[in-house]
């Protein structure tokens, strides 16, 4: 971006009238004072530049020149959701079109788990307990302006000693719109002591034109319980997307949390889980595939709070064209965390000369006795491993995909929903055949 962070101030502070429209169309004013606060934050931060540590190596400009509008409600057939479903996933279905919440297409709810449309419990107690409590707007201006456009999204409450039996997957799906759009997923998850509860989002878009998905999700694990957590990002072409993944985590408790990204223009994640309770574990892997002028960046941070938490992480990202992929991933251990285990790897395979990989693993340790460890690599596939293949009759170019396979095996194996983890198989396949093929053309 080239403006001047005064040009941008004076950009945001276009907002504050627009919030003022946008609640005057909302049945109740409960979020005003949280709606304020998040529009005064954004004033003050504006959009970012790449004067801002975190957009150091990034042109948001497709995110901030754009004049876009909010997204407007549509009806899809079932038919049409069909591509960004999962074949025999047997459970509970929510589906946004728009960021519009499509009640129409909502599955039936077990007892034990509350399951509604964010927009319509806002004056609920435990909402307002919760909401933007995690995701802060005081540095992140994105997240801010999702705080003051925030509509529909879910809201998950699973109650003490439930654990839902079947998965929630949650389809956020944008439509092809002559007029560049943008829509504001919120997402609140909370899971009470001793349950269960296993959440696939999905994250897609139709046709060729430009739109803006910028989502927000916060979760909240109380103690004892478990939260699986899988993400895909399938946006369309021209599709930007930005998230930002908030999760505390009560003694004793566990969170896994595997994200996926084959589409999308531009996309930028921000996933943060804050092991605040005592033993209490988190689980974060990421793969990428990538091609002509995509780009995505992967900014995480796992605070270890207490004493006797292990995390674990893992991004594998696969670049061809000229694709460019970020990678941050902090481990802050504070003074009282003793005993932390944690694990930090950034892995990259480069397809193509002008594929571009900036990756930055970070530990900052306070404590004493601490097991910790990180790394990162970037290379092109092993002509040793291609060689060996093909000496055994394999052609160069299904040896290549068997290697690409392999790499990509080792998130896609973490995944333990077996219809999600098989139809995320085949798309990954077919997506490695596309990339593959553009390469060597």
């Amino acid at each position: 971006m080239t403006g001047s962070k005064k040009n941008t101030r004076h950009t945001a502070s276009n907002h504050t009238s627009w919030v003022q429209k946008f609640e005057s169309g909302l049945n109740g004013q409960s979020l005003r004072a949280l709606r304020q606060r998040a529009i005064a934050d954004f004033d003050r931060l504006g959009y970012p530049t790449t004067a801002d540590e975190a957009w150091k190596s990034v042109n948001p400009s497709a995110l901030i020149r754009t004049d876009f509008e909010p997204a407007a409600p549509a009806s899809l057939a079932d038919a049409e959701l069909e591509p960004f479903t999962y074949p025999d996933l047997q459970g509970i279905h929510l589906v946004f079109v728009n960021g519009h919440y499509a009640p129409e297409h909502t599955s039936d709810i077990p007892e034990g788990i509350n399951i509604a449309n964010l927009a319509d419990v806002y004056d609920q107690p435990l909402v307002k307990a919760h909401l933007g409590k995690l995701a802060q707007t005081t540095d992140l201006a994105f997240t801010a302006l999702n705080t003051a456009f925030m509509r529909d999204g879910v809201f998950i409450h699973v109650q003490p000693n439930v654990a839902v039996e079947t998965p929630v997957h949650i389809l956020f799906i944008t439509t092809a719109s002559e007029i560049p759009t943008i829509s504001h997923p919120r997402n609140l998850i909370i899971a009470d002591e001793n349950s269960q509860l296993s959440l696939v989002e999905t994250y897609a878009g139709t046709g060729t034109e430009t739109y803006f998905t910028n989502a927000v999700t916060e979760i909240i694990a109380r103690d004892n319980a478990s939260v699986d957590c899988i993400r895909l990002e399938l946006q369309g072409t021209a599709g930007l997307h930005v998230a930002n993944f908030q999760a505390q985590l009560g003694r004793n408790s566990r969170m896994t949390f595997h994200d996926f990204t084959l589409g999308g223009a531009f996309v930028r994640n921000d996933v943060n889980a804050y092991m605040r309770g005592e033993g209490s574990e988190a689980t974060v892997n990421g793969f990428y595939a990538l091609e002509g002028s995509q780009h995505v960046d992967n900014y995480t941070l796992l605070e270890h709070a207490e004493p006797h938490c292990p995390s674990h992480e893992l991004y594998k990202g696969i670049l061809g064209g000229s694709s460019r992929a970020i990678f941050r991933g902090k481990i802050h251990v504070h003074q009282k965390a003793q005993h932390t285990d944690a694990y930090q790897q950034n892995e990259n395979i480069l397809l193509s000369d002008n594929a571009r990989v900036n990756t930055k693993p970070q530990l900052e340790i306070y404590a004493d006795e601490v097991k910790c460890s990180h790394g990162a690599t970037i290379g092109q596939l092993d002509e040793n491993a291609l060689f060996y293949l093909q000496a055994r009759g394999i052609p160069k170019a299904e040896a290549k995909r068997i290697l690409l396979r392999a790499f990509a095996d080792d998130i896609i194996g973490r995944v333990t929903l077996a219809p999600v983890r098989s139809h995320l198989s085949d798309l990954i396949d077919t997506r490695l055949e596309h990339i593959d093929a553009k390469d060597t053309a």
